[in-house]
């Protein structure tokens, strides 16, 4: 009886109650798990994304401000920024009536701005340019200004109204400033010529040499109103300083579809101290036999009279 009431006692009886040490443990468990939640969450809010670059401080630029050297002082002041812009600025040119009114630079050599604008880069128009060989500072006897004529106003293209003395009557005086003075120029003479000897006998005739004799200068003078087109009436002296202005042309072309090496030039004498601007257009007159290169009297079937002419050589040191 007792041994079944001991087996009975024993199914029947509630289980033992866990100690209160358990209960302290799992308590201290879900506390530490919360923690950990809650520090993971932090982490991953304030975590970089994995392919984020690493954080660096931007580097400061320091842009240098652009110098240049310091235009002499007697650089005129309406020409200061031009100038300090591109220190090759010797002057600028502007013919009335026309578009031509640039400024004129000049290169170590006389290919640099054939093809090159005022900041040095590439220009198929190029800009105007003084011969290497002239000085800005005191004039030589011949002051030679280059620019390409694509018959578009660009450039020297304008030029070409002077082939027309009509024209040459509205703009008989001509501007080139250069960074030190003012200056004004008597046009004097309009001719065309051939730079390639074969085009001409032979030979060229050099119209841009800037450094004659006086004696040479005077035989120059009348080689070059032997071929303008027209006679101004402007004297020209031993001791005057002239402007040339040379362009291309097609006037001497024999075909479409080939441009010859010919040039059309336009000549200026600087104004002489103390004489007036004004010119007396009145007196200007056609030349009604001008010299020109052979290829004019091959392209039109002409007989050259000037063929057995004697040839104009410079003279005179740089």
């Amino acid at each position: 009886m007792d041994e079944q009431q001991n087996t009975v006692s024993a199914v029947t009886q509630k289980p033992p109650k866990k100690p209160k040490k358990a209960l302290v443990c799992g308590i201290a468990a879900a506390v530490l798990l919360l923690v950990a939640v809650v520090v993971l969450c932090v982490t991953v809010l304030h975590k970089k994304p994995v392919d984020a670059p690493p954080e660096t401080t931007a580097p400061v630029t320091v842009t240098e401000a652009v110098t240049y050297p310091a235009e002499p002082a007697e650089v005129q002041p309406k020409y200061r920024a031009v100038y300090n812009e591109n220190n090759d600025f010797v002057g600028w040119i502007t013919v009335p009536n026309t578009a031509i009114d640039h400024p004129v630079y000049q290169g170590e050599d006389n290919d640099f701005y054939l093809r090159r604008d005022a900041n040095k880069a590439y220009l198929r128009h190029g800009s105007i340019f003084m011969d290497y060989r002239n000085s800005v500072s005191e004039f030589n006897r011949n002051t030679i200004l280059y620019g390409h004529n694509y018959l578009d106003s660009t450039m020297f293209s304008d030029l070409e109204n002077y082939k027309d003395i009509e024209f040459y009557k509205t703009a008989p005086v001509i501007t080139f400033n250069t960074i030190y003075k003012d200056c004004q120029w008597k046009v004097f003479a309009v001719f065309l010529t051939t730079a390639s000897p074969e085009l001409d006998n032979g030979y060229v005739f050099n119209y841009i040499y800037p450094f004659m004799t006086e004696e040479n200068f005077v035989d120059f003078i009348a080689e070059v109103q032997k071929r303008s087109l027209y006679r101004t009436g402007v004297d020209i002296l031993p001791t005057d300083k002239i402007l040339t202005l040379s362009t291309c042309t097609r006037d001497l072309d024999l075909s479409a579809n080939k441009q010859e090496d010919a040039r059309l030039v336009v000549m200026a004498r600087l104004v002489r101290d103390g004489e007036s601007e004004t010119v007396h257009t009145e007196y200007a007159t056609r030349n009604e036999n001008p010299k020109y290169p052979q290829l004019y009297y091959d392209k039109y079937n002409k007989k050259n009279p000037y063929k057995n002419d004697a040839k104009w050589y410079p003279r005179g040191e740089q």
